[in-house]
């Protein structure tokens, strides 16, 4: 009965991995159109409180893209990101986990990555807040 539970325990977790690389990737630069389309709320967004995949740039660099604080998941990682080709902000990622949060850490300004995280809550910031944020 043990081997039947670690089992389906086991696939339960495989399937939800494969569920999130599976992911359809989505554009940041025109989500982001999107997002200011709708007021600056990501509640009317499909995206909003769904995982995507996503290609970005990081904007700045370590001593001023990421803040530590109280306020911030995970170490206190936040980092800044947009699209290849332009400077603007348009999105802030924070990290699932910790091994994460170093990955991103360690990310200086202008490299491209790829991720996968959870369109988050607001409303009236000019940059789309995304949590629960893994790499490939």
């Amino acid at each position: 009965m043990q081997r039947l539970i670690l089992t389906i325990l086991l696939l339960a977790t495989n399937a939800s991995f494969a569920g999130e690389a599976a992911s359809r990737e989505i554009n940041l630069g025109k989500l982001h159109q999107r997002y200011v389309k709708a007021g600056y709320s990501t509640m009317d967004l499909p995206e909003f409180n769904k995982r995507v995949a996503f290609s970005g740039v990081v904007i700045g660099g370590p001593t001023n893209s990421f803040k530590r604080g109280p306020d911030s998941a995970n170490g206190g990682i936040l980092l800044k990101v947009g699209v290849a080709g332009s400077e603007n902000e348009l999105a802030r990622m924070v990290a699932r986990d910790a091994a994460t949060a170093e990955k991103m850490a360690a990310l200086p300004s202008g490299t491209a990555f790829k991720a996968t995280c959870t369109v988050a809550f607001a409303s009236g910031t000019g940059y789309i807040p995304l949590q629960d944020c893994v790499f490939p």
